[in-house]
């Protein structure tokens, strides 16, 4: 078990910290760099963007697939040992990254699905909506995400120490 709990600390933390690079030095530096140069606010979305998509396609592979299968690899073993009611809270974080990642990938797909439509048919109202409601929207998923990975490392760590303790 403490294998299996480290291991999903450490890919928790390597999500956790790919979403605060990019969330937290890469947009804004990406951002602050155009607005000097003057290019404006496009170019450095579509930038950005085709980042953010890439990232939540790596994420998926090498991250939040392998965590889960690790979930379902403690829950299984917990629901052996100890019954369903031990079982369940794995389950339900298990559940919990799902959802995270695919909330995320949804906002991510439909923002660049939007930015398409916006370049091939210009319409600066609903750019400027589009602008500020998928920020917002996105700035929330990926901060719910975030802490969601947190989190799970901080838990994993904690229920790694709590079964060398045992050992």
């Amino acid at each position: 078990m403490i294998l299996l709990w480290t291991s999903v600390a450490a890919l928790s933390l390597a999500w956790f910290a790919g979403d605060a690079v990019l969330g937290l030095l890469v947009a804004p530096r990406l951002f602050h760099h155009a607005a000097e140069a003057g290019i404006g606010t496009a170019f450095p979305g579509l930038v950005f963007g085709d980042l953010l998509g890439r990232w939540v396609t790596i994420t998926g592979i090498l991250l939040v697939i392998p965590i889960v299968g690790l979930l379902a690899a403690v829950a299984g073993r917990v629901l052996k040992q100890r019954g369903w009611k031990a079982a369940l809270l794995p389950m339900c974080v298990l559940f919990l990254v799902l959802s995270a990642h695919v909330t995320s990938v949804t906002v991510v797909k439909q923002g660049l699905q939007t930015a398409t439509e916006l370049r091939e048919h210009p319409d600066p109202e609903r750019a400027e909506r589009f602008r500020t409601s998928y920020h917002t929207r996105s700035r929330i998923v990926f901060s719910a995400e975030m802490l969601a990975a947190l989190g799970l490392a901080i838990g994993a760590a904690i229920a790694a120490h709590r079964a060398r303790s045992k050992a």
